[in-house]
This record gives structure tokens, C-alpha cells and sequence, in this order.
């Protein structure tokens, strides 16, 4: 069994006086002569704490040291007069005593020296143990009490020597007496059954209020106990002869002023029984742990709020214990983060976190329960398994020792507050910041804080440059405002005063220009902030970003200047085109009246000719002479004028009206193309087929006019060769996105979708190289001898497409037919 760190030196003292008290019985009563713990220095209780605990803890004290020697001394001295006594030299054996009693009080000198060193060494810990004093101490006493009445007995039996035996059994119950008053614990004895105190030592009766109790009852003696159950304990302990042991009691005693103290004792109340076995007196020992109680008391209702706050603490907190750090008292923040589950009591941290190992925690751990100093540490990165997924979260962590009664760590305090969404959130702002100082570097940005009040200025050093400040020099109001152009400075000052009045918006927006001769050059300056308000609506701070506009400024002059420059070209270039439409318009009127004589005036000659012609081949009319070939000449050529005149009037018409907009079915728009070419599609035979055609906006009259030419054009240009063919024509329609347009064709309004329609023959179609001369007025591929027209027909188709926003364009081969597209938009 590991020995009590503190030696309890009252019982070891005891144990002395018992040791004493057994050799005197093997010299004057027949004791056990072979007793060990006479004859040997180890196996007494002395020496089991002397060579057991103090010659190892307590080497540094000397006098342990001369205590084994006296100590060996006195057991060699006591096996010599053993051996004496059994050699028949009885007289010899008992003179040496003396030598004995000699030594025994150096022993208890030198035991007192220890005890007072120890204290001063160790008064925390010789006082937290002696609660376990009492009931081995009082055992000791009693022991003590029970040998030195048998040896007073059995000495007054066996010799004659009546007087001296009495002086020394006089003198051992004095040393008996000495001892028990000079007992660092409270000592009395109570005899017959009303308690009566035969004795108190001076600790007992400091323990009552110094009151003197000796020859009293104790229900007189201490009148207080009544009620508090001790008389009812003592009488029962003098009635059953059983003793009755106490710890940690509370009982209440009256002091000097007669004032109640509570005071908690540990304490036993042991039988005193004589030769015939009757209960004759009761001893109490007792010492006052009412220090150690309300210090207990004090750490139980600690622990208790300690385990209070860590329960309900909204941080993870729990006990380490041990340097094992075994887990204790977790609470329920705690077992989250640690993520194992609540099965974690009991179990050492390394165990149940073995994560850790390559982190540096369980060494600070160490470190701190080895020195006993707190370790804080802010915004740490910890790496958890939790539930199985490694974790890399932040906390904010505090290690705290925690000490016992003796100043040794037992345990540590671990503390840790979840920072993890704080510590990202600021690395985004840090990383925000970053990326805005990147932004502000790229963008050539300064900036600006003015903090009020009182006015603090604060540039960046691009800003500082632009201004001509200083980077050192200190910015006052003054001398902001000197680096502003003077023409600027009163704007500038309102635009402030306006961002940090009270309640308002606080937006800070301005350009200015810099002084040149203060800033060194003069700059355009843009300046952008806002303003920061307390919850007064008093403005405390105004920042902000300036950027440099003088490059942009400028070029927007510049381009101010260009823009005046084109408007008055333009303005000039308007006029000159009112001008070319007043010559148009008078164009057009010179047509329209062109096209009036034309219709009047140039028709009714040709009329007379083709009259006055018909009227000479009557006459000639059966003659074989020339006349009448020329008479057919004339009045083909007439024709061909006439037909020329009636083509040059359309088209005239068509290219001087804007197209009328009414909803066309195109569908019956060619059907009527097609009755106004009965006669020709009758003597050709063609067969014209009509797909589904839309309904669009635009002039009918034009419209039916381009499909009668085109129509018109399909049959005059088929073939005519032994196959007898026939006209074969196709009218088809379709829509599509302006996206699908073909490159080349430009329409003249735009639009998101446009009609496609087809008008398809077999004829004898024409080289692809003369696609865009077909269009134009008088144009020919055939001679007129060939193939009837006057070269007008596509050019009015061309002219009626643009009127509606339109675009024609023809595709052919020569003998494989010809395809004419018109788009109009939708």
C-alpha cells in the first residue's frame, strides 16, 4: 500500500508510547516476548513510515536521518534487555528502561523537528489529509489506554515492589495525561452515564468558547447540543458499548459571547469499558475540519456551476483529465464538433480524435498541463473527422490548467467557439479588398477617406501625385482645397456639404479640374463617395475613388468639336439635297406632263397613220406593186410605237407614284394577270399552275402589273421547235427569315421575315451573265425580229419590287427555262 504522502505525527507519537508501553509489559507482565513490533525497527509503525515514506520524500530534512539512528538504537537497546529478561537477569533488564525512556523522548523531539519542517514545506496538503487522522489516532489511544492499565495491573500482581512500581506507573500516566493535553486534536473524556468530563484538553475546550467543562454533565456543560441529536448518540453509544464514528458533522457550539458558531467536526465517540466489562465512560477525539468542509463546500458548489456553465455554455467546452486527458463533463457543442458521437466520456482524447496526431494540439495540450500555463490561440484551423468527413474548420481555442488544493494540475479546461463562418467571411472580404485594390490599380484609381470629427485626410499616393501634395505632407482642409482649380473650389465645397448633411443621402459626386500651378499640371478630376452616418444622422466618415478624365474630356471636346464640324456639313449637305429634290420634283412634273403628251398628243398622230395606212391597203388591195409591203411596214413600225409610247407611260407612272397601301391577295392578283393574257395563253396553250400565295401590303394595279409581265414574258419566250411543247409555268410562294436571304439580295426595306415568291418556265432561258442587264429599260437579249417587246417589261417589274420594299432577281440557263424570285417583306 502506498504510504500517505503526510506522516500523521500524533499517531506515530502514539504508536511510540504504545511501543514503550509493550516492552515494559515484556519486562514486568509476561507480555509476548517475541512481539515484532518490539523486536524489529521495521515492522512498527514508525518504521514502516520511516523507511517506507520519509527517508525516501523527505531526505532533504537531516534530521530524518539522526531519527532512523535513534530509532535503531532504541530497538536494539529493547531486543538487548528482551535477551536479558530471558536470561533470568530481571532486575537488569528492567534498570534499563531508563536508557530507553531517555532515547524515547530524543524521539519525540526529533519527530516534532520533522513534523514542523514538513508543515512548512507542505501546509496545504498536511491539512487536506488530516481528516484521515481521527480514527486511527483515537485507536491508537485507546490501545495505549487499554496497555498501560493491564501493565498497571499486572505490575502491582507480580512484584512486591508496590511504591516504586507505583511512582513509575504514576509517571507513565502522566506522560499519558502530557500527551493527551498537548494533542493538536480536541480530546475529552466522559464518565458514567450523564457524561460527566473528567478531562478536556485546552484544543476541546477552545473548540466550546473556551467555557470550562470539567466536572459537568454535558447536558450542563453545553446546553446548545440539545436538539442537535448528541446527547441522544452519546447515551447510545454508553449503552451499547459500540463506538460511533462522525465525518464532516455539523454542529453548533456558543463561543465567548455566547454567539452560535457552526463548526463541522470529524470526530468518534469510543466505549470505556472496566474490568467487568460495564461501560464506565465514553472517549471523544475529535478534529475541527470546518475549514476544510466550507473549502469543500466552496469547490462541490464550484464544480457544480462549472458543470453548469459548461452544459448550457453556447461554446464547445469540456475537461481534459489527467495526463491521458481523459474526456469529461462535454458538453453538447463540444460532442459536435468532435463529431463521434455522445459515447466519448471516459475516454482519452487521443483515442477518440486520432486526427490529431499530425496536428500540433496534443503537444500544447502536454505543454500546458506540464507547465500550468493557459494557451490561447484565435482563428486556428482544426482538422475534425466528423461523422466520418474530414472537416477543416476555424476556432478560436483556450486551454486552461486547472489546479488541486495542492497547486498540481489535474485536469484542463478546453474551450473552443466556432469561428469558421467569421474567418471566411473576412478572407472574402480580404480577398474583395484585394480584388478592389486590383481593380482600383487597373481602373488608375485614387482614393480618399476624410474622417470628422475632427477632419482627418486621408489620400492614396496616386491622388496625392494628381494634387501635387506631398507623400509626407500632412493634408489639411485648406490645403485640399488650394489644389483645386479657384473657379472649382465653391462646387466642390457644396457637393461635400450636400453628401454629409444631416439625414441625407450621403452621395458625393463632382468633377473638377486641378490648380496648374499648384498641382503642377492641371487635371480633370473625377471624384465619386459616400457618406457614413451614425444613428444620429451625423456624418462620421466620407471615402471615396477620384479617377482621372482629363484624356476623356478632352477627347469628348474633341469630338464635340468634330460632331459641330459634321452637323454643319450635314446641314450643307441637306441643303444641297432639298436642292436635287426641288430638281426631282420638277423632273417628275416634266415626266408626268412627258407622259401626258405622250398619251394625248404623240397617240393621236400615230392613230391617224395607222388609219390613214388602213385606208391605202384597201386601196391597193389586189395590185402585186411594192406599196402595199411598205404600207405593212409602216404600220408595224407604227405599232411598235405606239406599243413603246403605252410602255414608256407605265413606267413613267410607276416610278412617279408611291405604290398605294392596301392588303393584296396575291393569289387573285395573278389570276387577273392571267385574264388580261386569255388570248395569248390560249394561242400558246400554256398551262400555268398556281401555288398557295400570300396576302401582302402594296398597290394591286402594280402588283398585278408585274406578274402580267412576267406571266407575258414566260409565254413569248418559249420554245417553238418539232416537239410541239407547250408552256409549262409555276407561281409558287414561300416565307422565310431575313436571315436566310441570299448574300446578294439587298432588299429596299427592312424586315424580320420576307414573302419568296417564284415565277417558274420552260422556255428558252438565257445566260446567267446577263442576270442584272435584263433589268434595265430598253434592255434585249433576242432581236426584234424574233421575239416582239420594247425592252421595258422587266425594267417596270424592277421599279414596282422597289416601290414595295422588295428585291427581284433571275436565275436561267440557256434552253432549261428561267426562274424570276421576287421578296417582299411581310
Amino acid at each position: 500500500m502506498t504510504p500517505s504522502p503526510v506522516l500523521d505525527f500524533q499517531q506515530a507519537k502514539a504508536n511510540h508510547l504504545l511501543f514503550q508501553s509493550r516492552l515494559r509489559s515484556i519486562l514486568y507482565a509476561d507480555g509476548d516476548a517475541s512481539d515484532s513490533r518490539v523486536l524489529s525497527q521495521y515492522a512498527c509503525s514508525v518504521g514502516k513510515w520511516l523507511y517506507g515514506y520519509a527517508l525516501i520524500y523527505y531526505e532533504a530534512i537531516p534530521e530524518v536521518y539522526v531519527l532512523e539512528e535513534v530509532h535503531s538504537q532504541l530497538h536494539r537497546i529493547a531486543r538487548d534487555l528482551i535477551s536479558h529478561h530471558q536470561a533470568g537477569s530481571v532486575a537488569e533488564a528492567r534498570q534499563g528502561l531508563s536508557t530507553v525512556e531517555e532515547l524515547a523522548d530524543q524521539l519525540v523531539e526529533l519527530l516534532q523537528t520533522v513534523e514542523a519542517k514538513v508543515k512548512q514545506a507542505e501546509p496545504t496538503a498536511h491539512s487536506a489529509l488530516r481528516s484521515s487522522e481521527p480514527t486511527d489516532s483515537a485507536q491508537a489511544l485507546r490501545n495505549l489506554l487499554a496497555q498501560n492499565e493491564l501493565l498497571d495491573s499486572r505490575i502491582k500482581q507480580h512484584t512486591g515492589q508496590g511504591d516504586q512500581l507505583s511512582e513509575q506507573t504514576a509517571d507513565k500516566q502522566q506522560g499519558l495525561y502530557n500527551f493527551f493535553m498537548q494533542a493538536p486534536a480536541a480530546f475529552c473524556i466522559l464518565r458514567g452515564p450523564e457524561h460527566v468530563f473528567e478531562l478536556a484538553n485546552p484544543i476541546y475546550q477552545t473548540l466550546i468558547g473556551g467555557r470550562n467543562p470539567l466536572k459537568q454533565p454535558i447536558r450542563q456543560a453545553l446546553p446548545e447540543l440539545a436538539g442537535q441529536g448528541f446527547y441522544e448518540l452519546l447515551d447510545n453509544v454508553y449503552a451499547t458499548q459500540q463506538p460511533f464514528v462522525g465525518r464532516s458533522v455539523p454542529i453548533t457550539f456558543l463561543d465567548a459571547d455566547s454567539k452560535p458558531r457552526l463548526v463541522y467536526l470529524d470526530f468518534i465517540y469510543q466505549p470505556s469499558v472496566d474490568r467487568q466489562g460495564k461501560t464506565d465512560g465514553i472517549l471523544v477525539f475529535a478534529y475541527d475540519v470546518t475549514e476544510q468542509v466550507v473549502t469543500s463546500q466552496a469547490i462541490e458548489a464550484s464544480e457544480a456551476k462549472l458543470r453548469s456553465v459548461i452544459a448550457t455554455a453556447p461554446a464547445a467546452m469540456g475537461l481534459f483529465l489527467g495526463r491521458d486527458l481523459v474526456i469529461d463533463l462535454p458538453n453538447q457543442a463540444f460532442i459536435d464538433i468532435v463529431g463521434k458521437g455522445p459515447d466519448i466520456v471516459g475516454k482519452p482524447l487521443r483515442e477518440v480524435m486520432p486526427e490529431l496526431a499530425s496536428q500540433p494540439f496534443l503537444q500544447i495540450l502536454d505543454d500546458v498541463y506540464t507547465s500550468g500555463k493557459m494557451f490561447q490561440s484565435y482563428d486556428t484551423q482544426v482538422d475534425i473527422v466528423q461523422h466520418g468527413v474530414m472537416t477543416h474548420n476555424f476556432y478560436n481555442i483556450t486551454y486552461t490548467p486547472l489546479l488541486d488544493e495542492a497547486g498540481q494540475v489535474y485536469g484542463i479546461l478546453d474551450i473552443a467557439i466556432d469561428v469558421t463562418s467569421e474567418v471566411k467571411a473576412r478572407q472574402q472580404v480580404m480577398e474583395a479588398e484585394a480584388s478592389l485594390r486590383g481593380a482600383i490599380e487597373l481602373a488608375e484609381l485614387g482614393t480618399w477617406t476624410i474622417d470628422l470629427p475632427p477632419v482627418s485626410l486621408d489620400y492614396s499616393p496616386r491622388l496625392r501625385d494628381w494634387l501635387g501634395i506631398g507623400q509626407q505632407e500632412v493634408i489639411t482642409v485648406d490645403r485640399a482645397y488650394r489644389s483645386i482649380l479657384e473657379a472649382d473650389r465653391e462646387r466642390v465645397k457644396a457637393a461635400m456639404l450636400s453628401a454629409i448633411a444631416p439625414h441625407s443621402h450621403g452621395t458625393y459626386d463632382i468633377e473638377y479640374s486641378t490648380d496648374a500651378q499648384d498641382a503642377g499640371q492641371q487635371r480633370i478630376l473625377h471624384a465619386q463617395g459616400q457618406a457614413y452616418f451614425t444613428d444620429d444622422g451625423i456624418a462620421y466618415k466620407v471615402s471615396g475613388t477620384v479617377q482621372d478624365v482629363t484624356l476623356q474630356r478632352n477627347t469628348q471636346l474633341a469630338l464635340e468639336q468634330q460632331v459641330q464640324q459634321r452637323t454643319e456639313e450635314l446641314e450643307a449637305a441637306n441643303a444641297r439635297l432639298e436642292d436635287v429634290n426641288r430638281n426631282l420634283t420638277r423632273s417628275n412634273q416634266n415626266l408626268e406632263q412627258f407622259a401626258y403628251v405622250a398619251s394625248h398628243d404623240l397617240q393621236e398622230p400615230l392613230r391617224k397613220i395607222q388609219s390613214f395606212g388602213d385606208l391605202l391597203k384597201t386601196r391597193y388591195v389586189g395590185t402585186t406593186n411594192d406599196e402595199l409591203i411598205y404600207l405593212d411596214r409602216m404600220q408595224s413600225a407604227a405599232s411598235r410605237m405606239s406599243l413603246l409610247i403605252k410602255d414608256l407611260l407605265a413606267f413613267s407612272r410607276i416610278s412617279t407614284r408611291h405604290a398605294i397601301q392596301d392588303t393584296v391577295a396575291l393569289g387573285s392578283t395573278v389570276e387577273r394577270a392571267m385574264e388580261n393574257l386569255s388570248v395569248a395563253i390560249e394561242e400558246s396553250q400554256a398551262s400555268i399552275n398556281i401555288g398557295v400565295l400570300p396576302t401582302v401590303q402594296g398597290d394591286g394595279s402594280q402588283l398585278e402589273q408585274l406578274f402580267q409581265n412576267l406571266l407575258a414574258n414566260a409565254i413569248k419566250f418559249s420554245r417553238r421547235d418539232k416537239t410541239g411543247r407547250t408552256p409549262q409555268i409555276q407561281v409558287v410562294g414561300y416565307l422565310l427569315l431575313a436571315s436566310e436571304l441570299p448574300p446578294s439580295v439587298i432588299p429596299t426595306r427592312q424586315a424580320e421575315f420576307y414573302h419568296q415568291l417564284e415565277v417558274i418556265d420552260n422556255g428558252i432561258g438565257f445566260d446567267d451573265k446577263y442576270t442584272d442587264r435584263i433589268f434595265q429599260v430598253f434592255q434585249r437579249l433576242h432581236g426584234k425580229n424574233e421575239f416582239a417587246g420594247t425592252g421595258i417589261g422587266l425594267a417596270i417589274c424592277q421599279k414596282v419590287v422597289d416601290n414595295h420594299g422588295g428585291a427581284i432577281t433571275a436565275s436561267s440557263k440557256p434552253g432549261q427555262g428561267a426562274t424570276f424570285t421576287i421578296y417582299l417583306p411581310q
